[in-house]
């Protein structure tokens, strides 16, 4: 059976001779493993360059045997190359991809932590500057809180605001919109209890 989806790419291995082993977030299949035959060839037309925090349109087999897959078809659909241009950004994109890698589960679909990751990259990618622009922790908080939301793993707050702030802050996060507003030092504190919450869910950090 062929599938077909999106992956941002958070791990690429050389894997034989001209061979790549991909490993990122899909939308409709959680953690995503692919094997591209021949892609580090220059004439592999249906692989094109792939990088890291690259978001590519997917076709591969699915033998339903195993959790690693083989790419029929790779293509560009977002770039977040400019994330690298700043090594602190492109650090928190690495520490963000690793948690992901690490707690996303195969054939689990994570369409609101795709998104939420998708926005964050995009964030991160923004000229210094940039009007309204997530700060690092701000970034944090919003991928953590879409993973947490997604997977059940949110407690109901007491106070029907606090959830209504964490629902927007969700919904900001899928569409990359402004984020709710609160006190500039209440990011900090909320990144904190999201933390706890992650370990207390024994969830690789």
């Amino acid at each position: 059976m062929v599938i077909s989806t999106q992956l941002i790419v958070l791990s690429k291995q050389s894997y034989r001779e001209s061979s790549l082993l991909l490993a990122g977030l899909s939308p409709d299949c959680g953690k995503l493993s692919l094997v591209a035959n021949g892609a580090q060839k220059l004439s592999a037309k249906n692989f094109p360059a792939v990088d890291l925090f690259r978001e590519l349109e997917v076709e591969f087999d699915d033998g339903g045997n195993s959790d690693l897959h083989t790419a029929r078809r790779l293509e560009i659909a977002t770039e977040f190359d400019a994330i690298a241009s700043n090594p602190r950004h492109f650090q928190m994109a690495g520490r963000i991809g690793s948690f992901l890698l690490k707690n996303a589960v195969p054939n689990v679909p994570l369409p609101y932590t795709y998104d939420a990751f998708k926005s964050v990259l995009s964030q991160l990618c923004a000229p210094p500057g940039t009007p309204d622009c997530w700060n690092m922790v701000q970034c944090s908080v919003v991928i953590k809180t879409a993973y947490l939301y997604e997977n059940g793993l949110l407690p109901e707050a007491t106070d029907p605001r606090q959830n209504d702030f964490l629902e927007n802050l969700v919904a900001a996060g899928i569409e990359n919109s402004a984020l709710p507003a609160c006190r500039p030092d209440y990011w900090k504190s909320l990144n904190e209890w999201l933390s706890s919450l992650l370990d207390f869910h024994h969830l690789a950090r």
